[in-house]
């Protein structure tokens, strides 16, 4: 029997799955998810970076590890506010599961279906409705289309939200089709990233960053906090729209051994290529990283060997790691029976920049959820400082603008409510011809405003290289 197309085997398998759901949510009197998950065959050259020009595209691709994600539209979304946001969406999300009529075939994907996408800002009480509209404190979705890339294998899980008066035929029909045009989208040569340029950020620039970094070393020396991470932001201009899938090839092919992420929201595009795991779980294992400290790369291998071992060997370097690291296993030991990191941080190098790196693992000492350990350890003291909140709030004193997604978690969640979520790291927000970078670093005592200003200059330079931005 020859195998069904994309087109056939979506809307013959999720056809009974929409009935069943129009069924139980005529008996609930609220609508139902209805959801399936199935295997398409060879990844061949699937590439996931071709879905992000996708109304609420989401994309998700760690290229070292073969694995990846890609989505377009949303079934069903939450949105929270403020300090609870991080439970609002988990509850909602766990509301629409428990209801959900799912199929996946055997052997289908490696995570429990549906998969949920999502991210939050940094600070919800620091919020930007302007430049970051469309960007809420916390959004969590379950996606209309979904793409799974795992070696040489693809799946696809297709969601939709039915009620007792859908009409079944037509929905499945139309995410048949949808699967069959974006899985043909998906494919091709991604076309080259255009030319830009960094716009000048004024000649006092350096002078207002020294004046800050001076502030919270005055603060730091008093006592309060130990650390804390002041963020830079700059612009690029572009004379055509930015491609944000060009932007993500040069990102991917430059920086494999990063997660490569987008979240699209109406006409911007948030997007990056973070080295920092903020939290991973599977089961009961959790897996967190402590990445602070960061030096460049060396232009031979003895100068790179030379610049890792001062890294290592740097006393500030070294105790603004140790602040992060006791920051995050302090916050997992409320959750976990079982928390193991090494003692001495080894290097992780990247393309441009190397940084000292203590994996932190850890077991659960009940069922979790991911979010439940995101609003533990959000924001770290790699992002904010410690303790976090005395942190904050010098941030919200010393930085002239809101950071929004930047440096907030962003992920995924399965059905069972594992999943992965990264720190927006080494990112950029999108909009029309018009890029907005950040780059923060960790202040301590002993930090001095010069070389606080050329870290951040290293950090920036993965952005601008992928936007292809002259000075």
């Amino acid at each position: 029997m020859p195998a069904l197309s994309i087109q056939d085997q979506v809307a013959q398998r999720l056809t009974p799955l929409l009935r069943s759901a129009c069924s139980r949510s005529a008996r609930l009197g609220r609508p139902v998810l209805a959801s399936y998950t199935g295997h398409l065959g060879p990844a061949a050259d699937f590439d996931p970076a071709a879905l992000v020009t996708q109304t609420d595209a989401f994309v998700w691709e760690q290229p070292d590890r073969g694995f990846a994600m890609a989505s377009a539209g949303h079934a069903v979304r939450f949105t929270g506010v403020g300090a609870a946001r991080f439970e609002d969406v988990r509850r909602g999300l766990e509301a629409v599961l428990e209801d959900a009529v799912v199929f996946q075939e055997s052997g289908a994907a490696l995570r429990a279906a549906p998969v949920s996408i999502g991210g939050f800002a940094f600070d919800p009480h620091r919020p930007d409705a302007v430049a970051w509209f469309g960007y809420p404190d916390a959004l969590i979705a379950i996606p209309r289309i979904m793409f799974l890339r795992a070696g040489s294998h693809l799946f696809l899980t297709v969601n939709a939200l039915a009620d007792a008066d859908t009409d079944v035929a037509a929905e499945a029909g139309n995410l048949a089709a949808l699967s069959r045009r974006l899985a043909g989208e998906a494919r091709g040569v991604a076309p080259e990233a255009g030319s830009s340029c960094l716009l000048d950020p004024g000649a006092d620039a350096r002078d207002l960053w020294a004046e800050s970094v001076i502030a919270l070393t005055d603060h730091i020396a008093s006592g309060r906090p130990d650390k804390a991470v002041l963020a830079r932001r700059v612009s690029v201009e572009t004379e055509e729209t930015f491609d944000a899938r060009a932007v993500l090839t040069r990102l991917r092919e430059r920086f494999r051994e990063c997660t490569v992420f987008a979240m699209r929201a109406g006409e911007a595009c948030f997007l990056g290529a973070t080295p920092e795991t903020l939290v991973s779980l599977h089961g009961d294992r959790v897996r967190a990283d402590c990445l602070a400290g960061t030096a460049r790369r060396g232009k031979t291998d003895a100068e790179d060997a030379r610049i890792g071992a001062e890294l290592q060997a740097d006393d500030k370097e070294r105790r603004e790691h140790a602040f992060v690291a006791r920051g995050i296993t302090e916050a997992l030991a409320g959750v976990a029976s079982e928390v193991r990191a090494a003692e001495t941080p080894a290097l992780r190098r990247m393309a441009n920049v190397q940084h000292l790196h203590t994996p932190i693992e850890a077991r659960t000492d009940d069922k979790r959820h991911i979010l439940e350990l995101v609003d533990l350890l959000h924001p770290t003291a790699a992002t904010a400082g410690l303790p976090k909140e005395a942190a904050l709030c010098l941030i919200r004193e010393q930085e002239p603008f809101s950071r929004g997604w930047y440096a907030g978690p962003i992920g995924w969640i399965d059905a069972e409510g594992g999943g992965e979520f990264a720190v927006a790291l080494r990112s950029g927000l999108l909009r029309d011809e018009v890029a907005t970078l950040y780059a923060g670093c960790g202040i301590v005592q002993g930090s001095e405003p010069e070389r606080e200003w050329v870290e951040s200059e290293i950090k920036l330079e993965a952005m601008l290289w992928a936007l292809n931005a002259s000075r």
